[in-house]
């Protein structure tokens, strides 16, 4: 096994080109293992009368927030999708594609792992239900597993303002990225101040400033020193600590369940300021993260850990899920009264029963990750233009519904939350990312392989 890993890594060297930035690929894995990693392990589940019942951790024990400074990576991906959108944008430029099905490619390479997701729980809520699982514990389970798509709706969201983004940071430079963190603050104090709804527009200004960092890194006008990057981390973090102590932003940068306030949800400018402490640790790693990258075996784990990433982030709760559910009801694992050293000694068992369940789902579904081109739309100019939008629109609405809802709805025909899954298909549908007539073209070629068979 070991050789054949090797000759794949070797294989994946020989392919990679010479101008590929290894480093960004490196943190965008980075980034999706630590988010996984942290909702494995600040999970606190207990049972009462026979049912499941999940807390946070960071609620029971105060202190662990401080660790969601370095946990909370989210912003990384989107200084890296920065980069990547830049590039990609460029390239779409040179090869004269338009902005309609650049949009259409980058969606259905982003939403096209979250298809079989749902329609897995689909009839697993149906099984469970007729089954008379309690509708507390389908709520909390179907909310669980459908948690990681609301960074989604969030990026696609940042992709689909990509190419007028990259246009405004050409032409004003730091400029654009200040009229990005300028909004988020202002959003922020109006949703501080109690102004309803406001605070949900920083899915855009706070996650697009972090992304429109990003295009500094593709113009090369990052610092390049570890004395640089460790100042500028040591900045990052030191204004993050002036906004939890004199402006009373929340210590936790993700939920805690219990504050009225977070600053993840809607995003606040305190991310903004930790993406520049990140942003510090990245410029003072990044000559030994790229001497390591050099080495054949590190670079081709990287690669294919990459290519079923989204995978991996998508269907790390339903492990989860599928663990607790198998494990604590049954007695099969001890419950614990309080945190203390013994539990945490059980985290070491419990992430490696997480680990090889999500090996199990990746391998049963990450096939999905690589869905292939996207037919281009025909519809050309403005109408091509609203279409894609409203793909968008109707896409991020869905997706939005059913992190707040989950899949179960009691007072939907069957429990299933129809409304907001019919949304989500037209969506998919506008932006190409699901096909009625490639459904169609399946099922004529499901007959044909029939009328073959049968008449051999």
């Amino acid at each position: 096994m070991w050789k054949q890993f090797l000759r794949t890594c070797r294989k994946i060297e020989d392919q990679t080109p010479d101008d590929r930035i290894r480093y960004a690929d490196f943190l965008r894995v980075v980034a999706i293992l630590v988010v996984v990693l942290g909702h494995w392990l600040l999970a606190y589940i207990t049972v009462e009368d026979g049912q499941i019942q999940a807390e946070r951790l960071l609620a029971i024990v105060p202190e662990t927030q401080w660790l969601t400074w370095f946990f909370q990576v989210m912003p990384l991906f989107f200084f890296v999708g920065g980069l990547a959108n830049a590039i990609g944008w460029d390239s779409s430029r040179e090869k004269g594609t338009g902005y309609v099905n650049w949009l259409r490619k980058r969606a259905k390479r982003l939403l096209a792992p979250v298809i079989p997701l749902i329609f897995f729980w689909i009839p697993v809520v149906l099984l469970l239900n007729f089954l008379g699982t309690p509708t507390d514990l389908l709520v909390l389970a179907t909310q669980a597993v459908m948690l990681p798509i609301w960074f989604l709706a969030a990026y696609l969201c940042v992709i689909t303002i990509s190419p007028a983004a990259y246009w405004l940071h050409r032409r004003f430079g730091v400029g654009a990225l200040l009229f990005f963190v300028a909004m988020a603050l202002v959003v922020d104090i109006l949703h501080k101040a109690g102004v309803p709804y406001v605070g949900w527009s920083n899915f855009v200004w706070v996650w697009g400033a972090v992304h429109q960092a990003g295009f500094f890194w593709h113009d090369g006008r990052l610092p390049n020193s570890v004395a640089r990057g460790v100042l500028i981390a040591l900045v990052g973090y030191g204004l993050l600590l002036v906004l939890v102590l004199v402006f009373d932003y929340p210590l936790s940068m993700v939920g805690t369940g219990e504050a009225d306030r977070t600053n993840n949800s809607p995003p606040s400018i305190a991310l903004v300021v930790l993406t520049i402490g990140q942003i510090g640790l990245i410029i003072a790693l990044k000559r030994p993260a790229e001497r390591l990258l050099q080495r054949t075996a590190v670079w081709g784990a990287v690669v294919l850990a990459g290519s079923r990433l989204m995978t991996v982030y998508l269907w790390h709760m339903t492990a989860m899920v599928a663990v607790a559910a198998a494990a604590y009801p049954t007695g099969l694992w001890p419950v614990a009264d309080r945190v203390d050293g013994i539990w945490w000694l059980t985290r070491i068992p419990w992430l490696l029963l997480l680990t090889l369940t999500l090996i199990i789902l990746v391998l049963a579904f990450g096939r999905f990750e690589s869905p292939g081109p996207v037919k281009p739309t025909s519809i050309r100019g403005w109408p091509g233009r609203l279409k894609a939008i409203a793909g968008v629109a109707l896409t991020t609405a869905g997706l939005a519904m059913l992190v707040a809802g989950g899949l179960y709805s009691e007072s939907s025909p069957l429990q299933l939350p129809w409304i907001p899954l019919v949304i989500l298909i037209t969506g998919l549908a506008g932006l190409g990312v699901v096909s009625l007539s490639a459904f169609r073209r399946g099922e004529e070629e499901n007959a044909a392989d029939r009328d073959q068979s049968s008449s051999t």
